[in-house]
């Protein structure tokens, strides 16, 4: 669940109102809501015992307005165009190769075809300063939230440089990408604990297919645990 919004920009704005409030206290600037902070942290274990431990979620939104869903695999962004349930704007993420930490940035699009139901996405990155391989995934989730209760799944795919994959779960087979994608699906159910905390458990599955549809490797699954903690900002 990454979501990353324009700190920079919503301070920029926030700054007259800051300054209007302290010459007019009976004024609108008063009585804002505020902002709500959330950042997260997920620790994972997939097949064959690897594991991580990483920052899944950073947002910032007003305080009067829902909290947006993201999927536990999405990259951190920001909007920067919103239109009839369109979002497109910048995108960056965080995997490790070997034991190394890797940046990859880029843009996604997301849309949704069904509000607050079904939403589609789309992710373009490629790595940061050191080769380690570009990819897009595309993906869909349905969304059901019910109670504070949020269950989402839907179905995922990767194409990717042999670099990519090469330094991806089943780094031995060294598949060049013309030959080579991961299809699977990823699962999620969020549950709040209180009304500033909540966790999400997840679970990614992906196998690696070849071009004509036939698996190309072994499949990989992934389970994971996302803690979320929320607080207010000014206001």
């Amino acid at each position: 669940m990454r979501n990353l919004r324009a700190i920079i920009v919503l301070a920029v704005l926030a700054a007259p109102c800051v300054a209007g409030a302290a010459d007019a206290p009976g004024s609108a600037a008063d009585t804002a809501p505020g902002w709500i902070a959330t950042l997260g942290f997920s620790a994972e274990v997939a097949t064959g015992g690897d594991y991580s431990v990483l920052p899944s979620t950073f947002d910032l939104r007003r305080a009067d307005e829902p909290e947006s869903f993201g999927a536990p695999d999405d990259a951190f962004g920001f909007s920067l165009l919103d239109w009839n349930g369109l979002a497109l704007g910048p995108a960056a993420d965080l995997r490790f190769v070997g034991h190394r930490l890797a940046v990859d940035g880029g843009a996604y699009a997301e849309y949704w075809p069904i509000e607050n139901h079904l939403r589609l996405r789309a992710e373009a990155l490629a790595n940061v300063g050191e080769g380690e391989g570009a990819h897009l995934s595309l993906g869909g989730d349905m969304v059901l939230p019910a109670d504070g209760v949020t269950v989402s799944a839907g179905p995922r795919l990767t194409l990717g440089t042999d670099r990519y994959f090469r330094t991806g779960a089943d780094a031995e087979a060294a598949v060049p990408a013309s030959r080579r994608f991961y299809a699977g699906a990823t699962a999620a159910v969020k549950l709040p604990v209180t009304p500033a905390v909540s966790t999400t458990l997840y679970d990614e599955y992906q196998t690696p297919l070849s071009g004509a549809g036939r698996r190309d490797g072994n499949p990989e699954n992934t389970i994971g645990l996302e803690l979320d903690y929320s607080f207010k900002v000014g206001g």
